[in-house]
């Protein structure tokens, strides 16, 4: 474990796979114009999962996210399409479930 982190301070660990993570961050690029990695694009699939459970549960409040990580670093990696496919990711499910949710609030998680 990383010596610096400290699991005693942790209340929730939401699991996000690789792919999940590529689709959130061009997503946020999509909608926002904000180019941000990998570890921004987890936290924002993240921040979505814990907004849908909110809203299925009648819970009201903020949720915030953090930007950690900047973009251009990945511009010939995460956001080249010919480097994802040979990762074998699929974007198309989980960006499709980023898109509907922006859009709709609904939050129905495909595989990738």
């Amino acid at each position: 474990m990383e010596p610096a982190f400290d699991p005693s301070v942790v209340d929730l660990v939401i699991p996000v796979p690789d792919v999940a993570s590529v689709a959130a961050m061009r997503h946020l690029h999509a909608v926002t114009g904000v180019m941000a990695g990998p570890s921004s694009g987890s936290c924002l699939w993240g921040a979505f999962s814990v907004l849908d459970r909110m809203r299925r549960e009648g819970e009201r409040g903020a949720v915030v996210m953090v930007v950690g990580d900047v973009g251009e670093t990945y511009r010939d990696s995460y956001y080249d399409d010919s480097w994802v496919v040979g990762k074998g990711w699929r974007v198309e499910g989980p960006l499709s479930d980023m898109e509907r949710f922006t859009a709709t609030g609904a939050w129905g998680v495909s595989g990738g």
